[in-house]
């Protein structure tokens, strides 16, 4: 069997909570990506490399305020509280 290292892609199937498909459609919808697909692979990219850099203990966002990467980390941040947002209101009513 091939370590993970090796493999160079991998298909896998998986059910999305309804939050994260709408979500997903939505930047399909919007023309963020071509298809389903390559939504769930682009947020995937991007979720590891916020991972890969708050790992490095980047720490003092004030100074980096106009980075790219923080600009993105603000718009995810604001993207998902906008989607609670939005599901707390669908199950209200």
């Amino acid at each position: 069997m091939e370590s993970p290292d090796n493999i160079s892609s991998k298909q896998v199937g998986v059910r999305l909570p309804g939050h994260l498909y709408r979500w997903l459609k939505e930047k399909v919808d919007r023309g963020e990506y071509s298809n389903m697909a390559q939504s769930v692979i682009g947020e995937l990219t991007k979720a590891k490399t916020l991972e890969e850099t708050r790992c490095r203990g980047t720490t003092s966002y004030d100074l980096y305020e106009d980075e790219p990467l923080v600009r993105m980390v603000n718009e995810r941040i604001e993207d998902v509280r906008r989607e609670l947002l939005d599901e707390m209101k669908r199950r209200r009513t």
